[in-house]
């Protein structure tokens, strides 16, 4: 039972560490800073309407730890409203939704007492039971191992926030765990061996300012959560913490943040580390991205930097220096060169031949930690996938997964980890390129989340295996809408859609010739039968073989148009 309860233990894991303010005063209350239009969702408004200036005061600072712990985006699905609950957390185990804490009396926290609010997040049990007799445990997708370390004035002034927003009737979207994952109760015995509630231990030579930044990491921050490697029972490991661990069902690396100068941040000059969490980034050490770009955008940038300089200098000289050295490797230098054309053609236009970036633009590669420090992981990621831009308004990186093979996408990785002074290790392969679209998540999921790793079928896992051809020069781009016409075909509408399919390629390419036009439709419909379960390897290739046969057949007959 207590393996059940510490692999559902990281299943539930907080997907995205949120870094926060945290205080060991209480009457702290800093004013939040403003961020460019549009970068980020906005939090609901207070109605402190016949409250007194004390319990104003109470739903201020509540609001305000409330941005920092970066509380909303786990806890709004995309086009609902914000704290209703609904977004998706996938793991190995099944797939969990974040709850409604809205002031909903039915869906939501509104009938919660601070004393049930505050075992919630304190010690991880809501209301309610488990199999009748058992304490209904909160799975740790809501970060409480962290949060116990939150004060008790804190807590509540959270609560009194989020009791005086907007509620919303959104109903808990069940989760979707496998057994024995969905028994809450199988938890109490990882909860025996590695849980215990407990504030954070300030050392006494630590600076005020130093301790206000242990808060900010170790409390609301829950950095541990994230950034520490976990044991066989997949509880963090209290002697590695911030020592860089794999982030459990992304393909993000959430790197060494201890204060070792070789592995972690402790060489980072402090402005350049500030600006990196509050600011996204500089054309020196790079930029944020992924999980922790969300972090900035809904949380550090909206603290006062005083506060980031505090978290800086806790990670800098106080956290213990970890070392998580990558196998060293070396690869051909033909693989190399084949890298460097790949990035020649795919990316120096924005990063810079000297991959230096363009200011505000595009992030530097030359001299970027995320893009040298640990494993491969997030570079993989970042070319399959693409990325949002760096500053609100800003261009988006497109994703090459759809474009480039598995070793093509090694290879051009290798490359901006070692060029230009670069130490990264070139430990890319083309297999670990297929795994991370292997461990991709279904489109709708991925949706759900700006940091998953959402891929097109024409780049899945599936359609690599089926040998599906790249999207090239000489095909009408994805942006185009052409290539989605065959999207869930199904056998009674796939002559129809093969119909739509040829007349819109002969209109946009009225010259085309029966050998394109066939690379066109094995392109376009490759991916759906890639996809499709139940279905043998073999099977696949014969059903293609019988779709392109047929299609052939149709070229010649005028186009039909339906659906």
């Amino acid at each position: 039972m207590w393996i059940a309860a510490g692999a559902l233990a990281v299943a539930a894991l907080a997907v995205g560490a949120g870094m926060a303010l945290g205080d060991i005063g209480q009457a702290y209350l800093p004013t939040s800073e403003v961020s460019p239009p549009g970068a980020f969702a906005a939090m609901p408004k207070p109605n402190t309407t016949g409250m007194s200036p004390q319990q104003v005061a109470v739903v201020q600072r509540g609001e305000y730890l409330t941005t920092a712990a970066d509380c909303m985006p786990c806890h709004e699905a995309p086009g609902a409203k914000p704290f209703a609950g609904g977004l998706s957390f996938v793991t190995p185990f099944g797939t969990m939704y974040s709850p409604n804490i809205t002031p909903d009396k039915t869906n939501g926290i509104g009938n919660w007492t601070n004393k049930q609010f505050w075992n919630a997040l304190h010690y991880g049990i809501s209301p309610g039971h488990s199999l009748l007799v058992f304490p209904k445990y909160i799975y740790p997708a809501m970060p409480y191992t962290s949060y116990s370390k939150l004060s008790k004035p804190d807590v509540l002034a959270i609560k009194a926030y989020l009791d005086a927003i907007p509620a919303v009737d959104a109903p808990h979207v069940p989760n979707a765990l496998n057994f024995p994952f969905n028994i809450r109760a199988v938890l109490l015995g990882w909860r025996i061996l590695f849980f215990g509630a407990h504030p954070v231990h300030y050392q006494k030579s630590w600076s005020p300012a130093v301790r206000n930044g242990a808060y900010i990491a170790e409390a609301l921050g829950h950095c541990t959560e994230c950034h520490s490697p976990r044991n066989l029972l997949f509880a963090i490991k209290s002697s590695d913490t911030l020592a860089g661990a794999q982030i459990l069902g992304e393909p993000w690396y959430a790197p060494n943040i201890s204060s070792s100068r070789q592995y972690g941040v402790g060489a980072w000059n402090r402005a350049d580390l500030v600006s990196y969490l509050h600011e996204g980034g500089n054309m020196v050490n790079g930029s944020a991205f992924g999980p922790m770009k969300s972090v900035v955008d809904y949380s550090l940038s909206q603290l006062p930097v005083s506060d980031i300089n505090d978290l800086a200098a806790y990670l800098q000289t106080a956290t213990k220096p970890r070392t998580n050295p990558v196998k060293p490797m070396t690869i051909p230098a033909t693989e190399l060169a084949e890298g460097h054309a790949l990035y020649t053609t795919n990316c120096a236009a924005c990063h810079q031949a000297d991959g230096k970036g363009i200011a505000q633009v595009f992030p530097n590669l030359a001299g970027n930690q995320a893009v040298t420090g640990g494993p491969a992981d997030n570079t993989i990621g970042i070319v399959l996938g693409g990325m949002i831009p760096w500053h609100a308004n800003g261009p988006v990186m497109p994703a090459f997964g759809s474009i480039l093979s598995d070793h093509q996408i090694a290879a051009v990785t290798n490359y901006v980890r070692t060029a230009w002074g670069n130490h990264g290790v070139p430990n890319a392969t083309a297999a670990s390129v297929f795994a991370f679209r292997k461990s991709a998540p279904p489109h709708k999921i991925a949706l759900a989340d700006a940091d998953y790793l959402d891929l097109p079928p024409i780049a899945s896992a599936a359609a690599r295996k089926l040998g599906c051809p790249l999207l090239t020069d000489s095909l009408i781009g994805p942006g185009a809408g052409e290539m989605q016409i065959m999207a869930g075909a199904t056998p009674d509408t796939l002559a129809n859609r093969t119909s739509m399919l040829m007349a819109a390629v002969k209109k946009a390419n009225p010259g085309i010739t029966k050998d394109q036009m066939s690379q066109y439709l094995l392109t376009a419909y490759c991916p759906v039968v890639a996809t499709q379960s139940g279905m043998s390897l073999s099977d696949k290739k014969s059903a293609l073989k019988r779709f392109m046969d047929q299609a052939q057949a149709m070229a010649a007959a005028p186009s039909k148009q339906g659906s």
